[in-house]
């Protein structure tokens, strides 16, 4: 939650002056919407399957966690969807951290399914059906997998 506080004082900081104080509607206007959100909690939901499939648990828990982190900025910057985001929370991504924490990847597997399907159906309950997550074939060439 620091990071989301810590922008807008940096911005303040760069760009603000004593002839121009910066109001509450400029800040929230630079906010990050719901789809930059999803964009990032797309990705490390992706890595995280990948990483725990090559018993690279420690990653797939750090990206858990950085998940949970931008979450907190949907929750804050878009609060109409706080209430979903928690539920998803506590129902899937709790799953996910204990099989994570056990390295049980057959159960992980699992719950991962269970999770992108509870995705899918949140994004239709919103009015974003044609949002529909698939995880891809292969794993991110960006981070190495494997230890």
């Amino acid at each position: 939650m620091k990071k989301i506080l810590l922008v807008p004082f940096m911005i303040i900081s760069l760009f603000g002056s004593k002839d121009h104080t910066f109001s509450l509607k400029e800040l929230s206007s630079i906010q990050p919407g719901m789809g930059t959100v999803m964009m990032e909690y797309g990705y490390r939901f992706y890595v995280i399957y990948y990483a725990a499939k090559a018993n690279n648990w420690d990653l797939a828990k750090y990206q858990l966690n950085e998940q949970l982190e931008i979450q907190e900025v949907g929750e804050t910057t878009r609060p109409e969807y706080a209430e979903k985001l928690k539920k998803f929370e506590s129902k899937y991504l709790t799953k996910l951290e204990k099989d994570i924490e056990v390295k049980d990847w057959i159960r992980f597997k699992k719950d991962y399914n269970e999770a992108s399907e509870a995705c899918n159906q949140c994004h239709y309950e919103t009015g974003h059906k044609y949002i529909q997550y698939k995880l891809p074939a292969h794993p991110p060439t960006l981070l190495k997998m494997s230890l």
